[in-house]
């Protein structure tokens, strides 16, 4: 293949892939209604489209020589060939291995060309459907509860329980409970992966557009540099009537003949420079706002695949979800929704893992078996979007979230006791907080949240929660439907002139230097309630002025920046406007220039630095870097206090472990066998316990339990830290009381050091 060819054929497969996630975006909700439809007779049509879509994916497929992708869509087909003969009938496990399927698609278009995924499991269990082989379950209801049964066996043997044993609708609970925890976080990375092309859709009366997204950013870009047009006329209007106003000077001091012609020649001059910036601006204003329109998608570009997402998770933890959204015709800026993507997933994650009960649970509270998920999208104003999720389920345990956050030493028990429950409620954002009450490989690092606060925070939006015990929990987050167009502060601090970024500034303030405060050997103002440090740029940035004597001031002006919930007040010498800026990022040898974030260019051809807030708020701290530094001799110190004792019968990982935590500082013993553990245990103190599972004369889990059921080290945090990683083995780690569950082959140094810096 000549070098032609293959860019044509490069090309040709990045046109499939676009057109391989529109047939799968269609199968996946046509797999979510289709599974809803009880009759054969009211499935007919659906089932037509479905086979019509795994048709023409497959001839995309072998057009562009995806062979597994051709493979597995073609005995999708006949299969979906034979539902519409009436020779298949579908259930629910049949639609669990569909959706399989779709996955190993999406997998197959993320790989890079010269990767290959096994498809072998797929094609097996696909196999088993097409040949009749596959062994079918029914899901049967007796009392309100939900049995799994095979037809061969006569349900009526299994639905009276022996008196000592679990039925095995509570069994299969369990262990679907279990097999969810294993798979929640892996499902939710492999969908990371596989970020859908943006499409640019009208109605579906209209005809479609496809735009590249690379396209699009070039055009904007475009858009962004007309912005220096505009400037640059606004300017020549402005010198022009400067010059103007000096001749108006020297008419009154001296009069000249020709001095009229000139000065008609100027008005007319400035006429047309004005009207040259007025068409200028509206020009560039319209094109702009034309191309932020190109940049709008609806939100159902996103949130189309939520519902298979839900009905996945939902099955795999054993319960029964129905996610409803509304609004999804709403459009947003295609960079906002990618980048609230995950967040929502987040969200909706949570609502599943922790907000919805049980069915046992909601049983017993009289509540509908079957949880609800609904998420609402609305138009709030012409430039704010508001997305509400909500779920029918617990709520928020808030003496729970206050003890975590104390437990974890996020806050003070006095910070905690001070609070009101709505302020409270807004913990659950804190980094490092989950109300999970074990530490596993998928979830209780309390990550989720706090990732959703920083997304939303960055995007300039706004979050909060409502909950209410025993009906549910709502998050409302507020968002611009646009990225707006970069707009900066244009300041002076000793003669020089730099912008900062109008969205990092909260508040613009002029106030007499006898208004600040010294607070911890800084000056400080009250705003809004808090006490906000006040540091001169000029110092931040370290620039010298010593040449010209600065005057006194007994008015200072002060602006003060904001990163995230960090905020500081910066004084400067002069704040000269504040206005449109192009932006332009420094090159990656100048990435790392402490404090400045590129660099714009002033109509007047000036180039002045943009400043970087985060870096700034940074640097505010480096005049207290030795109190800082002392802090981290502390904690270090406090390591050094720390008693670890490691229970481990391997002379390699006992080593091993002991090796990573003395470096750490802490103070770590080793015992051999459970028993000996257990005897160092009632002879000294120790703050955690790191236990092996499978060991001679007393294993972990009975370790585990002895250590609860004793008085003086019940309270001990205990890691188990095991080759053992099926499901019955974590949920016993869980009744026995273990803090934490480590599978050593999925052993990572800082996966263990951060869970023990989490629970001592």
């Amino acid at each position: 293949m000549n070098t032609n060819d293959a860019e044509f054929f490069k090309k040709l497969r990045s046109t499939f892939k676009i057109e391989a996630h529109e047939h799968l975006r269609n199968l996946s909700l046509a797999l979510m209604d289709l599974e809803k439809i009880p009759t054969l007779e009211d499935q007919k049509t659906i089932v037509e489209t479905i086979h019509r879509e795994f048709h023409s994916l497959k001839g995309a497929a072998r057009a562009v020589s995806m062979k597994e992708i051709e493979t597995i869509c073609h005995i999708l087909e006949t299969i979906f060939s034979k539902a519409k003969k009436k020779t298949l009938r579908f259930n629910v496990e049949m639609f669990d291995i569909f959706n399989k399927a779709l996955d190993n698609i999406e997998e197959i278009l993320s790989l890079h060309e010269d990767h290959v995924k096994d498809i072998s499991e797929i094609m097996n269990e696909l196999k088993k459907i097409e040949c009749g082989n596959f062994e079918k379950k029914e899901i049967m209801k007796s009392n309100d509860v939900h049995i799994q049964a095979d037809r061969s066996i006569n349900l009526s043997t299994h639905i009276k329980p022996h008196k000592n044993i679990e039925p095995n609708h509570i069994q299969e609970e369990k262990e679907n409970k279990i097999k969810a925890k294993e798979h929640l976080k892996s499902k939710e990375d492999i969908k990371k992966q596989n970020m859908h092309k943006a499409k640019i859709t009208e109605d579906s009366k209209d005809e479609i557009v496809r735009i590249s997204k690379a396209k699009l950013d070039v055009l904007l870009l475009q858009g962004e540099e007309m912005i220096y047009a505009k400037l640059s006329a606004i300017q020549r209007a402005k010198e022009i009537k400067e010059i103007k106003e000096l001749f108006d000077l020297w008419r009154k001091e001296k009069d000249f003949h020709n001095m009229e012609m000139l000065e008609n020649h100027m008005d007319r001059l400035l006429k047309s420079a004005k009207n040259e910036a007025k068409m200028t601006e509206t020009m560039i204003d319209t094109f702009m706002e034309n191309i932020k329109g190109i940049m709008l998608l609806p939100f159902s570009s996103i949130i189309e695949m939520f519902p298979k997402m839900v009905r996945d998770l939902s099955r795999h933890v054993g319960k029964e979800i129905e996610f409803i959204s509304n609004g999804k015709e709403i459009e947003v800026d295609r960079r906002i929704l990618e980048e609230m993507k995950d967040p929502l997933m987040h969200i909706i994650r949570n609502c599943i893992d922790h907000g919805i009960e049980e069915q046992k649970e909601r049983k017993r509270l009289n509540k509908p078996l079957k949880g609800t998920i609904n998420l609402t999208i609305t138009q709030v104003s012409s430039d704010k979007v508001e997305i509400k999720i909500s779920d029918d389920g617990a709520g928020i345990d808030i003496d729970k979230v206050k003890e975590k956050v104390v437990k974890n030493k996020l806050l003070t028990r006095e910070q905690v006791d001070r609070m009101n429950d709505e302020n409270a409620k807004m913990l659950i954002f804190k980094s490092g907080l989950s109300t999970s009450d074990i530490i596993t490989d998928l979830s209780g690092r309390g990550l989720g949240l706090p990732i959703v606060y920083e997304k939303v925070q960055k995007l300039e939006g706004t979050i909060a929660v409502k909950s209410e015990r025993g009906k549910g929990t709502v998050f409302t987050i507020v968002l611009p439907i646009t990225i707006s167009t970069n707009r900066g502060i244009l300041v002076k601090v000793a003669k020089q002139d730099f912008v900062i970024p109008t969205g990092k500034v909260e508040k613009v303030l002029r106030i007499k230097k006898d208004q600040l405060k010294i607070v911890e050997n800084r000056a400080t103002i009250m705003l809004d309630e808090s006490i906000i440090p006040v540091l001169k740029l000029q110092d931040l940035l370290e620039l010298k002025n010593e040449k010209i004597e600065q005057p006194f001031r007994d008015v200072i002006s002060i602006l003060v920046v904001k990163e995230m919930k960090n905020k500081i007040g910066l004084s400067v010498d002069e704040i000269i406007i504040e206005q449109e800026v192009l932006v332009k990022r420094f090159n990656k040898q100048l990435k790392k220039v402490r404090n400045i974030a590129g660099a714009t260019i002033l109509g007047s051809g000036q180039v002045v630095p943009i400043l970087d807030v985060q870096d700034l708020i940074k640097s505010s701290l480096r005049s207290g870097i030795q109190s800082l530094k002392i802090i981290k001799d502390i904690g270090n110190h406090k390591n050094e206090n720390k008693s670890i004792i490691v229970v481990e019968d391997s002379i390699t990982s006992r080593t091993l472990l002991k090796n990573i935590l003395e470096t750490q500082g802490y103070s770590v013993k080793t015992a051999v066998d459970g028993l000996q553990g257990w005897k160092m245990l009632k002879s000294e103190k120790f703050d955690l316990v790191i236990t092996d599972v499978e060991m001679p004369k007393m294993n972990g889990f009975e370790l585990t339990a002895k250590i609860r059921e004793d008085y003086e080290n019940s309270e001990i945090p205990i890691i188990l830290v095991t080759s053992l990683e099926s499901r019955e083995d974590k949920e016993r780690g869980i009744d026995v009381g273990a803090s934490a569950y480590i599978v050593k082959s999925d052993f990572q140094q800082n996966n263990l050091l951060e869970i023990v810096k989490r629970l001592i």
